[in-house]
């Protein structure tokens, strides 16, 4: 690799680190401000006299609502359109004419099965190892799987969430760093895409899914990766948790278990009988050699993920 190159992965991965720190304070400012809002209605509401009534009420509100959520999107897409240079919305979704297949839309739900089975099992063993020292994930691990109870947060996280992400990560991520090839580009956004959500547990999971929503997108275009992420939060997020409201609490457990463990066995069943074709792939898209190393030294890059990271640490003291 040359000299040149290697000063070009440094300072593409710097800059879209850079800018997904610059969107998560970006979130964080308009958190606290729709949040500063929401306590002020409250106590106008209250006629200014009973406070702490005011914010509790304010508090159970803000925990269920997904209002602010919604405020934040569009300021994190102006962010990476500009960035794109106004191409976020143009010729950067451009894609394959290539459609999902019943058999890759059945291999595609049982890798998203898996993840979510990965997801339980880190939480359970990681939650052990906490517990040792006094702490507890639990919180981290509910607020990463919680349904959504309100119609603001079920339209965040089941819709408007998944687009942003896939436009963010997907389009302008994948766009910033295909150039390298495409196995960088997969590795490396779905790594970014992972440590933005600020979530131990939730950490692993969403690296896990963006490999699968970045290959979609490679190989197929962002919308089949923005109709599976919906599916993904749709079905078999609030989609199950309905279906199981209605079924009797000695099933809910065993439906569950079989659904995500025949989904996983499916899935390593399908990675096991595609390993030659999986092979082929990485060794016809891999990057030059250290590309990984240049990346891994973008100063943004760890200033990014020592934020994340520490601010979810942070939150297991809480």
């Amino acid at each position: 690799m040359t000299s040149k190159t290697n000063q070009e992965i440094r300072k593409d991965v710097s800059r879209f680190s850079g800018l997904c720190l610059l969107y998560t304070l970006a979130m964080s400012a308009v958190v606290t401000i729709y949040s500063i809002v929401t306590l002020l209605i409250f106590i106008y509401q209250h006629g200014g006299g009973d406070l702490q009534a005011a914010k509790e009420a304010a508090s159970q509100f803000l925990a269920n609502d997904g209002g602010m959520y919604l405020f934040a999107v569009p300021v994190g897409l102006l962010i990476f359109w500009l960035y794109r240079k106004k191409q976020l919305f143009s010729t950067d979704l451009r894609h394959k004419k290539r459609a999902i297949t019943p058999k890759a839309f059945l291999i595609l739900t049982s890798l998203l099965l898996l993840a979510q089975t990965f997801f339980n099992l880190f939480s359970q063993f990681f939650e052990s190892f906490l517990n040792i020292f006094g702490l507890s994930i639990m919180s981290s691990v509910e607020a990463a799987s919680a349904d959504s109870t309100t119609w603001t947060m079920f339209l965040y996280s089941a819709i408007v969430g998944p687009i942003s992400e896939e436009l963010i990560f997907r389009v302008a991520g994948l766009r910033t760093f295909e150039k390298y090839g495409k196995v960088f580009a997969i590795s490396f956004s779905s790594l970014l895409f992972g440590i933005f959500h600020g979530n131990l547990p939730q950490i692993i999971f969403a690296t896990f899914v963006g490999f699968i929503f970045s290959y979609i997108t490679l190989e197929y275009s962002v919308f089949w990766a923005i109709g599976l992420h919906i599916f993904n939060n749709l079905v078999l997020g609030d989609g199950l948790a309905l279906l199981y409201s209605y079924l009797p609490g000695v099933l809910v457990g065993l439906v569950h278990v079989i659904l995500l463990y025949g989904g996983s066995g499916l899935a390593l069943y399908f990675l096991y009988s595609l390993r030659k074709e999986i092979s082929v792939y990485i060794k016809t898209n891999k990057p030059e050699r250290g590309s990984f190393r240049s990346a891994f030294m973008a100063v943004w890059f760890w200033l990014f993920t020592i934020f994340m990271i520490g601010n979810a640490i942070y939150m297991l003291f809480l």
